[in-house]
């Protein structure tokens, strides 16, 4: 059973919703531990001047954004603790909004939701979103952070994303194709072709992380005392216009249908 990384609640008015917060997606990155090379000892990385090498401890350490090559505001641990936002366990409903007003950029990290005791409250909020069909922009305090998040609906139960800010995305403006990059009737039929070809249903379990399977095989044969042998991709240099491509890639998409 999933282990709840936070406990708050969702704060609607004056009505309050016990929730525990649950991770939606998992990190299965391959982390690797440093070594040295003679003797195989554990090694670590340290903070150290640059002009002598030593190590300087987390006492003597601070924060510096640099303004030019000779200058950088210095800033204390006392002062940047002054700057965290109040510890608090609410999570402010501030609004809600048409779902078609956030798009996949907005998005940044998935968490569910889950009731925290009183499930009344809980499957409540619920029933109002499924029949409002509107998303719900909160913000709290996690970890002394402040979030900004969209809370949703997921088969029947609450969802919450935190969002990216405003100056984290960018506008596509500005970004055009130019005017002799226009297709053709001709190549914009093959390319309508080439969509069909591969339509099909979503099933997430069928895209794997290639790198890591091979990463992960390779250190269990190892661990085995065997040894593999490394297989390298060919490349294929496109060749010929587009038309020509979209039309190799049609049959490959085909004979690969058929396989």
């Amino acid at each position: 059973m999933p282990r709840a990384i936070w406990r708050g609640s969702l704060r609607l008015g004056r009505r309050r919703v016990p929730v525990k917060l649950y991770s939606a997606v998992e990190d299965r990155t391959v982390h690797f531990r440093l070594l040295h090379t003679t003797d195989l000892a554990p090694v670590e990385q340290r903070i150290v001047r640059k002009d002598t090498g030593k190590e300087v401890p987390k006492e003597d350490q601070r924060k510096a954004l640099p303004l030019s090559r000779s200058h950088a505001v210095i800033l204390q641990p006392d002062e940047l603790q002054t700057l965290e936002p109040a510890a608090s366990r609410d999570v402010d409903l501030c609004r809600f909004v048409a779902r078609e007003l956030l798009s996949d950029q907005w998005y940044d990290r998935p968490y569910y939701l889950g009731p925290d005791g009183n499930s009344d409250a809980y499957f409540s909020l619920v029933e109002a979103l499924e029949r409002t069909d509107l998303l719900g922009i909160a913000r709290w305090v996690m970890r002394k952070k402040r979030y900004v998040g969209a809370l949703f609906l997921h088969d029947g139960y609450l969802m919450m994303s935190t969002l990216r800010r405003a100056d984290q995305v960018l506008s596509f403006s500005g970004i055009e194709p130019a005017k002799s990059a226009k297709p053709t009737t001709n190549e914009l039929k093959l390319a309508e072709q080439l969509v069909s070809s591969i339509a099909s249903d979503f099933d997430p379990t069928a895209w794997h992380n290639g790198y890591r399977k091979r990463v992960c095989a390779l250190i269990e044969a190892k661990a085995r005392g065997k040894k593999l042998e490394p297989v390298k991709p060919k490349r294929r240099a496109a060749r010929g216009d587009l038309a020509e491509n979209l039309r190799a890639s049609i049959a490959a998409a085909r004979e690969r249908e058929v396989a």
